[in-house]
């Protein structure tokens, strides 16, 4: 039966593809289909479920469809729903971890309460590194990664022992891993990578249990087939079983979450573990026009693990004539001399043309929370899927802040006490009697001690020094000129943390300080910042159609997504590739992740990079030269 009449993006496409339509009509047995961006892979996922079960009369209660996030199945349900009607009801698809929870739930009887919830695991793993004695300068995002890294040991290929922690030591990050594991043992918690371990450990040991839910899932489709780990992938290979019915969809080239595990190699050896494999590639990008598919070609084709393909552009076949966009160039790479002119160049584009369609892609979280308070100043309304981490909640924010409220004439006790002895001075509690600071009742209290006497006249010349100052000279001065910078480098020792992280948080509360002209038009506006990043945070359950203004978020999280405009900030070297990138491997995710941010753009993409950061000297990405110049 051909399958015809196929709207693949609401253009009116009459049919598929030749190479979607390959796809589709796949039968029996292993199959990969190498999906380039834009090239319609949910289309052929859902159309193929409609072909086994219309033309090939399969079950549909025997058809396996796991996808990586909820809202992927969300959209395969709804669009299989409308091509098989009541028949739909009968399918299973679902993330990883829902489709194996539901079989351990069936083995096992666990019930939601045995699955840990985020605020307990951090609990959990706050008590832990408490029990170590571990003090880590941003608590918050550490557990956050560490939650991450744990998943990374259980999951991926490493050796606990050797495995190298961004967070810890080797050897805490041993002893903390197994004290996290038994304390989940103890309060029968099982986090989501447990699901995948506790299911291959009953496969392998009860093989009546895996011969039932291989005879109910007779055909197995896996979406985003590049991101999957190890245990998934040997999941996935017991339970296609003898018959082999594993449909993979997937890119090699867009496998950018190496830091949880997954594995490109899984799709350059499919072959290898299943010889007897079809290969279908769909190579028309039917979202991007031609320029921005060429040069992203150009900057992924630099790597050297990936499965060779030749991605063209379909996208004025599906759109006709692109009349609004012919007469500009759809990729637009350019130099600035600092993020000032840069952003003073995005504030004119974006008031030209509006924020509609358009994303603001960036490398880091760092990034995002820079340019989060840049768009808040400038009154340019945007969304943000990421967490956007605020800056001024730092520990060495609040202490520079309060260095500058107290210069200002706010004594309050509360803030002498955050800054006293950072540095160190000597400077006792128990001199401060009063909800007020006075400095003349520290100084009788301790008159009797000439170092911290003379240490407390400097503070007060100092605090006079910086009330005088605007916010750029009064923080360069408070870690230069006072001390503060020693202080760090001094905490980051004393506590095993890492001062090179402090030291650039440091620098980039100072570069903030930059756009303001006193400490209290600064102050208003970091409350009006926090105002805005609440308002984000309850867009943050809202469909994309609902999200208001411009789109902002990491390269990372724009996967799948895709945009009229695309501005990519900061194609430096040491922000893509990352600095922390040093093997080839993470050299080549890093090309991935560039090459995912530059086709989430349909009609325009715009990729800049700046010579200067702070007074260092920057460099345009590597990913961009070719042959001696920029691309």
């Amino acid at each position: 039966m051909a399958v015809e009449n196929i709207d693949a993006y609401g253009t009116g496409l009459s049919a598929l593809s030749p190479a979607q339509a390959e796809a589709v009509t796949h039968d029996t047995g292993p199959c990969e289909v190498i999906a380039g961006p834009g090239s319609g892979k949910t289309l052929v996922i859902t159309y193929r479920l409609f072909y086994l079960i219309s033309t090939l009369n399969i079950d549909p209660s025997n058809i396996l469809t796991i996808t990586f996030t909820r809202l992927a199945s969300e959209e395969m349900r709804r669009r299989a729903s409308k091509l098989l009607g009541d028949r739909a009801g009968a399918l299973t698809i679902g993330t990883f971890h829902s489709i194996f929870y539901k079989i351990l739930r069936h083995t096992y009887r666990f019930s939601s309460d045995n699955i840990i919830k985020f605020s307990v695991q951090s609990e959990i793993i706050n008590e832990i590194l408490e029990s170590l004695r571990v003090e880590l300068a941003d608590r918050g995002r550490a557990v956050a990664g560490l939650i991450n890294e744990i998943s990374r040991v259980k999951c991926g290929s490493f050796v606990l022992k050797d495995f190298e922690s961004a967070y810890l030591p080797a050897e805490i990050f041993e002893t903390f891993f197994k004290r996290y594991k038994k304390r989940m043992t103890e309060m029968r918690l099982i986090d989501f990578d447990d699901m995948m371990l506790f299911s291959r450990e009953l496969f392998r040991e009860r093989p009546a249990v895996l011969s039932r839910w291989q005879d109910r899932f007779r055909y197995i489709q896996v979406d985003e087939f590049q991101d999957v780990d190890p245990v998934q992938y040997e999941l996935l290979k017991i339970l296609a079983g003898e018959n082999e019915n594993l449909f993979a969809v997937g890119d090699d080239d867009q496998s950018i979450y190496g830091f949880r595990g997954s594995d490109p190699g899984i799709m350059l050896h499919f072959k290898e573990d299943f010889p007897s494999a079809r290969m279908v590639k769909l190579s028309v990008n039917y979202r991007s026009v031609p320029e921005i598919v060429d040069a992203a070609g150009v900057v992924v084709s630099e790597n050297t693990l990936r499965i060779e393909k030749d991605i063209i552009s379909g996208a004025e076949e599906l759109n006709g004539k692109l009349s609004d966009w012919e007469e500009e160039n759809s990729v637009d790479i350019r130099e600035f001399k600092d993020r000032e002119e840069e952003i003073s160049e995005f504030k004119g584009v974006i008031s030209g043309t509006g924020a509609k369609s358009t994303a603001l892609l960036l490398r880091t979280n760092e990034l995002l929370s820079y340019f989060a308070e840049i768009l808040s100043n400038l009154n340019i309304p945007f969304s943000c899927r990421d967490r956007i981490r605020n800056i001024y909640d730092h520990f060495i924010a609040e202490d520079i802040l309060s260095y500058l409220a107290i210069a200002s004439g706010d004594m309050r006790r509360s803030l002498f006490f955050r800054i006293m002895n950072r540095p160190f001075r000597g400077i006792s509690r128990n001199a401060v009697q009063g909800e007020r600071v006075d400095f003349q009742e520290i100084l009788a209290f301790h008159s009797s001690d000439v170092r911290t006497v003379c240490a407390l006249r400097r503070l007060e010349n100092d605090l006079k020094l910086l009330s005088k100052m605007k916010p750029y000279a009064a923080v360069h001065y408070i870690l230069k000129g006072m001390g503060y910078e020693k202080f760090i480098k001094d905490y980051g020792a004393d506590r095993k943390v890492n001062t090179e992280e402090l030291l650039r948080t440091a620098e980039e509360i100072k570069l903030r300080a930059k756009s303001f002209r006193s400490y209290a038009v600064w102050n208003d506006a970091i409350d009006g910042y926090r105002k805005e990043l609440e308002r984000i945070k309850d867009q943050g359950n809202k469909a994309d159609t609902e999200r208001e203004g411009l789109c902002l978020m990491t390269m990372h999280a724009s996967k799948g997504l895709e945009f009229d405009e695309v501005f990519l900030f900061d194609v430096n070297e040491g922000i893509v590739p990352y600095h922390k990138a040093m093997l080839q491997s993470e050299i080549e995710e890093e090309r991935r992740l560039l090459y995912v941010a530059m086709t989430r753009a349909k009609r325009r993409l715009h990729i800049w990079y700046i010579r200067d950061n702070m007074g260092k000297h920057m460099e345009p990405s590597r990913f961009l030269v070719n042959r001696g110049t920029v691309l």
